[in-house]
C-alpha cells in the first residue's frame, strides 16, 4: 500500500492543503458549538437514544453493585458512567446534574482510573438518598465540610472504594477489628537529594523517614491463610496474616512480669488483643477517613446501624507461574552482552517455536495452567478435553498467539524466572513496636535482605516494581529460615525495616506486588549496573483541604483530567535509556517530575524547571521514540529511532517469527460430538440463518477479548445475541448441538467465538458430562485410555516402546563405556 510519502510532490501538497482546509472548518465548527454550550441555562438531560447497546457497559460485583441490588447480568440505570469531551457540559453536569428517564442523576465519585479516562459516576439522586448513609458509613458531605473539608480528589478516590471489583467479606465482625498508629521509623541512607526549586542533585547521607506499614495491617492466620488486599467504607490496604497472639504468649512467657498484649488505638482507647479477642489490627493508613470519626466505636455503629459492607478482592495466588520482564526493567540494564541476552531469551525463544509442535506450550500459551483461576469457557474445554486443540478453531487462536508473543517478545516482554507477588512489611519489627513499644524495632531482616518463600533456595533476588523508570533493581540476599517462617506465613516479599528499598521501588504496602526474580542472568547484569546507585530522594508537596462542593469537584476532576498526564514522561525517560548518550541526571529530574505530576491532582504543584536544565532536558526529549515502540505501542516507522545496540532493540533481531507448523504427535484424536448433548440433531436452518446473522452483525458492536483471554464470555453484547438466539428455539441444549454440527461437521468453521462466548457454558457441560473421570490422554500417542495407576502417563503399546528405547539407549552407554 502506497503512502503520502510515495506520491508526487504537486498531488502531496494538494492533499497538504485540502486537509489544511478541512481541520480549519472543524476547528470554526468546534467554538460555534463550544460557544452555544455557554449559552445554556437548564439541567441538561440525557437523549433516550443515548441508552442505546454500543454504551451499556459490564461492571464488576462490588460493594457499590450490592449495595443497590444490582444482579447479574441484569441492565441497571441506577448508575451511569460519563464520558467528558467538553468541559463545558461536564460543569453543567457535575454542578446541576441531569435528567434521564425522568430521573434525577447526580455527580457521586471517580477512581483513579476512571480519572486517567475522563469517566465520572453519576447516580440517581433518589437511590444515592436512600444508600448514601451505608456506602458513606454515617459520614455526610455537611458534616466533613464542617471539619474544614478535605482534598476533593483523595475524598473522590476514597468514595470510589465501594465500586472496586470484590467480593463479600464473609464472617468478618468488625468488633474483632482495631486501628492502631502505623510504624515510622527513619532510615540511614545514602540518597541523591534533588531540590525541586534549582534541580541540583547532591548526594548525602541523611535520615528518611518511612512508613513501614504504609496500608498494611494484620490478620490472624486462622481467620485468614492468605494475604488479601480489603475494602471497606472510607478503609482500604492489604491485610497480610501474622500471629500476633502467638508473638504475645512467647514474649510473656520470656517476661512474665510485663504480661504484654496491650495497645492503644488511634482515639487512645486500650485494647488487649487476647483478652478481647482481636482478630484484625488495621492501621491509620487504611483508614483514610479517621479523623472525621469521634472513635473507632462510633465508625463501628455506624457500620452495623447502616448495615455497611466489607470485601476483599486479589486474595494471593494459590498457584505462581512465571512471569515477564518489561522493557522498562530491561532497558536500565544498559551493559547486557548479546551472550547475557540470548541466554535470558532462550525459554521465550523455544515457546515461539514449539507452540506448534508441543501440546504443553500449547495449553500453556492459552492459558490452560493452574495458576489461571479464571478460566472462560474455552480454556476450560481444553483444561477438561485437550484433543480440542485439533480442531482448526484451536489453530486460528494459536496462530494469534504466536503473533502476540513475537510482537511482545520484541518489545521486551521475555519470560524468566519470576514471580509477581504482595510486598510486605516485617511484621514480627511491627509487633515489637505496638506490642512492646519498641520505637527502633530489631524485625527478623537486617538491611539488604529479604524473605520471599516462593524461592526458598536462590540466595538473591532482583526485586522488582512497575513503572521501574529509574535504575530499580534492588538485588538483596533472600534469607529462608525455620525461625523466620514461623512468623513469615505467606509467599510474599517480606522486606527489612532497615533498608531503604521502598525509596527505591518507590512502593508501599496497601497492595502493591513486586516482580521477583530468580534469573541469574538478570541477577548478574542488576548488580553490575546498580553499583553507585543510591536512592533518589525529593521534597514533595502536600495536598491542600478544601470544603465538597460540586464547583470543587469540577475543579479537582478538571485539574487531574489536564496534570496528570505522566505517560508522556514515561515514554521521554526510555528515549534517554534507548539514546547514543544516556545522561542519567536528566532521569533523575524526569523521575521527580513524574512524581510531582502523579500527585499534582492533590497538591496543584509541579516543579518549574530552570531554563538551563530545561535545554538540557528538551536535548533528549526531543529524539524520537525508541524503535522497539514499533512492537511495545504499535507505532509506525516514521514515529520511531532507527535501530541502534540498545538492549531492548537487540531483541528485533534476536527472536525469531518462524511459520506455524501442527506437529504435535500427541494431540489425540478430536471428536466433535463431545461438544453436543447428544446425537447430531441435524441441521435447523432457522438457528443457522440467526446465528450467521447475528455473527456478522457482531463487528459493528465494538467486541474485543479481554487481554490475555481467547474468547469474551462476560461481555453483553454475546448475551444479547445467545438470548436473540434462543427466541428462535429456546432449548439452549438443541440449539449448541445444531451449531456445533452446522460448525464444527458441515462448515468446518475456523472462526467460532460467538458460539464459545454465547454457549461455552452449555459445551463445558457436555463435555463434563461425556468425558469419563479417570481417563487421560497418553504422553507420547494421545490416546485416551481409563489410568489404572497414579503415576501412569502412557497407554500400554507406549509403555513397552519407551520402555525398549530406554533399553537400547542403556545398550549404547554400555558400548561407549565399553570401548
Amino acid at each position: 500500500m502506497r503512502t503520502k510519502k510515495d506520491l508526487p510532490d504537486a498531488r502531496s501538497c494538494k492533499i497538504d492543503a485540502s486537509l489544511l482546509l478541512v481541520n480549519e472548518r472543524i476547528k470554526r465548527l468546534k467554538e460555534r458549538i463550544v460557544a452555544l454550550f455557554a449559552q445554556n441555562k437548564e439541567t441538561r438531560t440525557l437523549r433516550e437514544d443515548a441508552a442505546r447497546e454500543g454504551n451499556i457497559i459490564s461492571v464488576f460485583d462490588s460493594v457499590l453493585t450490592r449495595t443497590l441490588g444490582i444482579e447479574a447480568n441484569t441492565l441497571s440505570r441506577d448508575i451511569i458512567v460519563v464520558q467528558a469531551y467538553y468541559f463545558h457540559v461536564l460543569e453543567d453536569i457535575i454542578v446541576n446534574g441531569f435528567w434521564f428517564g425522568g430521573e434525577k442523576y447526580i455527580s457521586f465519585t471517580a477512581s483513579a482510573g476512571q480519572i486517567r479516562t475522563k469517566k465520572t459516576v453519576f447516580i440517581k439522586a433518589q437511590i444515592l438518598e436512600q444508600h448514601q448513609q451505608s456506602l458513606m458509613c454515617g459520614l455526610s458531605i455537611g458534616r466533613i465540610n464542617a471539619q474544614g473539608g478535605i482534598n476533593i480528589n483523595k475524598y473522590l478516590a476514597y468514595l470510589a472504594l465501594c465500586n472496586s471489583a470484590t467480593d463479600e467479606w464473609d464472617g468478618f465482625d468488625i468488633d474483632r477489628a482495631i486501628v492502631v498508629d502505623d510504624m515510622r521509623t527513619e532510615v540511614a541512607s545514602v540518597v541523591d537529594f534533588i531540590d525541586e526549586n534549582t534541580y541540583e542533585i547532591t548526594r548525602q547521607k541523611m535520615n528518611i523517614p518511612i512508613n513501614h506499614t504504609d496500608g498494611c495491617g494484620m490478620i490472624l492466620p486462622g481467620k485468614q491463610k492468605k494475604s488479601m488486599m480489603i475494602r471497606l467504607p472510607w478503609i482500604k490496604g492489604l491485610l497480610v496474616p501474622f500471629p500476633f497472639d502467638k508473638f504475645i504468649r512467647e514474649q510473656n512467657r520470656r517476661q512474665p512480669a510485663q504480661r504484654y498484649g496491650t495497645v492503644t488505638d488511634i482515639y487512645g482507647k486500650q485494647y488487649h488483643l487476647i483478652d478481647d479477642k482481636i482478630e484484625i489490627i488495621l492501621t491509620k493508613s487504611q483508614f483514610k477517613l479517621w479523623k472525621y470519626y469521634s472513635s473507632w466505636e462510633e465508625y463501628k455503629t455506624y457500620y452495623k446501624q447502616y448495615k455497611c459492607q466489607a470485601g476483599v478482592c486479589n486474595e494471593e495466588d494459590e498457584y505462581f507461574t512465571d512471569a515477564n520482564m518489561s522493557y522498562q526493567t530491561l532497558q536500565t540494564l544498559t551493559d547486557m552482552t548479546d551472550e547475557e541476552l540470548n541466554t535470558l531469551c532462550s525459554d521465550t525463544i523455544s515457546k515461539i517455536i514449539r507452540i506448534g509442535t508441543d501440546k504443553n506450550t500449547m495449553l500453556k500459551v492459552l492459558g490452560v495452567v493452574k495458576a489461571n483461576r479464571n478460566k472462560n469457557f474455552f480454556q476450560q474445554a481444553l483444561d477438561i478435553y485437550p484433543e480440542l486443540l485439533n480442531d482448526t478453531y484451536s489453530r486460528e487462536i494459536l496462530k494469534d498467539v504466536k503473533k502476540k508473543l513475537v510482537r511482545e517478545a520484541r518489545a521486551g516482554k521475555i519470560g524468566v524466572n519470576s514471580s509477581y507477588t504482595f510486598i510486605c512489611p516485617d511484621l514480627y519489627a511491627f509487633s515489637e513496636y505496638l506490642v512492646l513499644g519498641r520505637k527502633a524495632p530489631a524485625g527478623l531482616l537486617q538491611n539488604g535482605e529479604v524473605y520471599c518463600a516462593l524461592y526458598k533456595d536462590q540466595n538473591k533476588l532482583d526485586c522488582l516494581r512497575s513503572p521501574h523508570l529509574y535504575r530499580e533493581h534492588a538485588v538483596r540476599s533472600n534469607v529462608v529460615d525455620k525461625e523466620k517462617s514461623r512468623w513469615f506465613v505467606t509467599d510474599g516479599l517480606y522486606t527489612s525495616v532497615h533498608d531503604p528499598i521502598s525509596k527505591i521501588l518507590m512502593f508501599d504496602v496497601d497492595g502493591d506486588k513486586s516482580l521477583v526474580c530468580a534469573d541469574d542472568t538478570i541477577i548478574r547484569a542488576a548488580e553490575r549496573n546498580m553499583h553507585d546507585i543510591v536512592p533518589l530522594y525529593y521534597n514533595m508537596a502536600n495536598a491542600e483541604e478544601e470544603l465538597i462542593t460540586n464547583h470543587n469537584i469540577y475543579k479537582g476532576l478538571t485539574t487531574a483530567y489536564t496534570g496528570g498526564n505522566i505517560g508522556i514522561i514515561s515514554n521521554n525517560i526510555s528515549k534517554i535509556w534507548n539514546s547514543e548518550a544516556m545522561n542519567l541526571d536528566v532521569i533523575k529530574w524526569l523521575c521527580m517530575e513524574n512524581n510531582f505530576t502523579i500527585d499534582y491532582a492533590k497538591t496543584l504543584y509541579k516543579p518549574v524547571r530552570p531554563k538551563e536544565i530545561d535545554q538540557m532536558i528538551r536535548e533528549y526529549t526531543k529524539l524520537k521514540l525508541p524503535h522497539f515502540y514499533l512492537y511495545a505501542k504499535d507505532k509506525t516507522a516514521q514515529d520511531v529511532e532507527k535501530p541502534n545496540r540498545s538492549v531492548v532493540n537487540r531483541l528485533e533481531q534476536l527472536i525469531p517469527n518462524p511459520r506455524l507448523n501442527f506437529k504435535a504427535a500427541n494431540l489425540g484424536s478430536f471428536d466433535y460430538t463431545l461438544l453436543m448433548s447428544g446425537k447430531p440433531p441435524g441441521l435447523n436452518e432457522a438457528i443457522i440463518d440467526k446465528y450467521t446473522e447475528l455473527d456478522r452483525k457482531k463487528r459493528f458492536m465494538s467486541i474485543a477479548p479481554k487481554d490475555g483471554e481467547t474468547t469474551s464470555d462476560d461481555l453483553q453484547a454475546y448475551a444479547r445475541i445467545r438470548n436473540e438466539i434462543l427466541t428462535i428455539n429456546e432449548d439452549k441444549y438443541f440449539v449448541v448441538d445444531v451449531l456445533v454440527e452446522y460448525l464444527y461437521q458441515h462448515k468446518k468453521s475456523s472462526h467460532k467465538t460467538t458460539l464459545w462466548s454465547c454457549f461455552g457454558d452449555i459445551i463445558v457441560e457436555n463435555l463434563r458430562k461425556h468425558i469419563k473421570e479417570g481417563t487421560i490422554q497418553c504422553e507420547l500417542c494421545g490416546k485416551r485410555m481409563e489410568r489404572v495407576s497414579r503415576n501412569q502417563k502412557m497407554c500400554p503399546e507406549c509403555a513397552v516402546k519407551a520402555d525398549r528405547e530406554k533399553a537400547k539407549q542403556r545398550m549404547r552407554k554400555k558400548r561407549q563405556f565399553d570401548s
